[in-house]
């Protein structure tokens, strides 16, 4: 009996000890800031989507991004953010806590998750550098008080900076699997750089909807333009004034232990800083990082580009033979190419099928052009023109992405992609003018609307309406499976929206072997052999339940 007092002391004493652990660990101090700070800062409003502080605007234009000029010092820049920003702000927030809500029903669960990450992230504050740090702490000020059972504003704002590396660490939430292409010429005839890739960082359609191009004016550092969303401070996809560019891809990582700085600080810090791919590598070779990247980096001064490869342990830099450079999750530099961990994963994953379809792509053309670099981004065929069934992570263009640019770093020259995916029209914008839009009036886009790019075709026809009724069906599906599958004609509509994707085959494969109805299961699971299937995993798991069934 005193043993299991003991215990049940020794639970309850941890069931306190661990929140308070949690808050010791993760309440991060403020950064220090400049003397004169404004006090009650006001926005003033235009219209309904466009306001202004200061030289400072946000202004949504008519294919639905949100455009937005930013100047001055960290905290000046961080205040202006969080003002003009505010309801980005508080409903990519909303947006983000729901699919957490989403993924982990349980309160208990999600509290665990919280506990952990705490713990996990708790010296995350003493890896950022000091400007970052205050520029977030301005914006945070303009958090919502409605997520405070979170945490405090600071702490949230700074654990969502590391939600890119996070990613990595929760391998079947499919957040981070990305494309990139770069071409060059400097010899024939007028130079030539573009580079285009695809951001498939999927935390739902409410969190893509709202995306920022943020053209910064920093008082120290280059201007740079950035792909962005309320809140962020990190930079993901961005080209600044000297024609330098980076992009991250996700590369294949151990669990870490501790966090390090999250990468999308790093490339901030290259972006506002760097202007050759040394000095960008200089950078990222000074930063710790708690899992692997790669950072994709266009250089007008140096005409090439190149792919800086980054693990907790190395930073290694990969230029390739020809005038070209294909990026998708692998690693490619001599020091990395050949690990079990890269080679275990491109056995495994969908990197080297939409790395191979790239090439295969790009191998068809002669010519160096946006207009052909669009193609590449929205394909959707695999190797050799397979027909991957529409959403499939083994095309190029998955349907899924964040957001797509296209980079002309020689000329100055960003095409950033309005909503749906890359899908819409990209908007243009010259990024040597930053400086210029101080004075402008926010009720007029800074694009170059001579310069827009197209629909794609495949937004408006029959396939993305079915695409779409796909996705409708899906989460019938996965929220009700018993009542949806029971509904006559359910799983044949449901498979008439995408017959030539594998998952609703397998889903349903799956839903009829917990149910026992094994020769349901069989016909479904053979139907998803027929299919390209992108991970290993999923066709280990329907050879090893066929086999059950035999």
């Amino acid at each position: 009996m005193r043993k299991k007092k003991l215990i049940i002391s020794g639970v309850i004493s941890l069931l306190i000890i661990i929140p308070l652990i949690f808050i010791k660990a993760t309440v991060y101090p403020a950064p220090e800031l400049p003397g004169i700070q404004v006090e009650n800062p006001q926005r003033e409003t235009l219209n309904s989507t466009t306001f202004r502080y200061k030289n400072n605007w946000l202004r949504k234009n008519g294919s639905g991004n949100w455009e937005s000029y930013i100047e001055g010092t960290a905290y000046e820049r961080g205040i202006a953010l969080g003002l003009l920003h505010r309801e980005l702000i508080q409903s990519q927030e909303t947006a983000f806590v729901g699919e957490i809500e989403k993924l982990l029903p349980s309160g208990i669960l999600r509290t665990v998750m919280q506990l952990g990450l705490g713990w996990f992230n708790r010296n995350l504050d003493e890896d950022i550098p000091e400007e970052y740090l205050q520029e977030i702490y301005g914006v945070s000020q303009s958090f919502s008080d409605e997520y405070s059972y979170v945490g405090p504003k600071f702490n949230r704002i700074l654990n969502y900076h590391a939600a890119h590396d996070i990613g990595h660490m929760v391998q079947n939430m499919n957040l981070v699997a990305c494309t990139a292409v770069s071409q060059w010429d400097f010899e024939s005839g007028e130079p030539k750089m573009v580079l285009g890739r695809n951001f498939d960082f999927y935390f739902g359609d409410e969190f893509a909807k709202d995306k920022i191009v943020l053209f910064v004016n920093p008082s120290e550092g280059y201007d740079f333009v950035s792909v962005t969303w309320g809140g962020f401070s990190g930079v993901v996809s961005g080209m600044n004034e000297k024609g330098l560019t980076v992009t991250l891809n996700a590369l294949p990582s151990e669990i870490p232990t501790k966090s390090s700085t999250p990468v999308s600080i790093i490339a901030r810090d290259v972006i506002q800083y760097a202007s050759t791919i040394e000095e960008a590598y200089t950078i990222i070779s000074n930063y710790e990082v708690f899992v692997s990247e790669s950072f994709t980096i266009a250089s007008a001064l140096d005409k090439t580009t190149a792919v800086i490869e980054k693990t907790p342990g190395k930073t290694a830099i990969y230029y390739p033979e020809n005038k070209q450079l294909i990026v998708a999750n692998h690693f490619q530099s001599d020091e990395f190419k050949n690990s079990q961990i890269n080679l275990d994963h491109i056995r495994d994953s969908e990197s080297m099928p939409r790395f191979e379809r790239m090439t295969e792509l790009t191998e068809d053309d002669t010519l160096i052009s946006v207009g052909n670099t669009l193609r590449y981004l929205r394909d959707q065929q695999g190797v050799n023109g397979r027909d991957l069934g529409t959403g499939n992570p083994m095309a190029i263009n998955q349907l899924l992405a964040h957001h797509a640019v296209i980079f002309e770093p020689v000329k100055g020259i960003a095409y950033i992609s309005a909503a749906p995916f890359q899908e819409n029209v990209f908007n243009a914008y010259d990024v040597g003018s930053i400086k210029t839009m101080a004075a402008l009036d926010p009720i007029h886009s800074p694009e170059i609307d001579s310069l827009r790019l197209a629909q794609d075709p495949f937004y408006t026809s029959r396939g993305f309406s079915d695409f779409k009724e796909y996705k409708l069906l899906k989460a019938d599906f996965k929220s009700d499976p018993g009542k949806t599958v029971l509904e006559k004609g359910f799983s044949d509509r449901w498979i008439a929206t995408n017959p030539n994707y594998y998952e609703p085959y397998l889903l349903l494969g799956d839903f009829y072997f917990d149910k026992r109805d094994f020769a349901s299961a069989k016909t479904y699971y053979e139907q998803a052999q027929s299919k390209a299937i992108p991970y290993l995993g999923i066709r280990t798991h329907i050879t090893e339940n066929l086999a059950k069934i035999k």
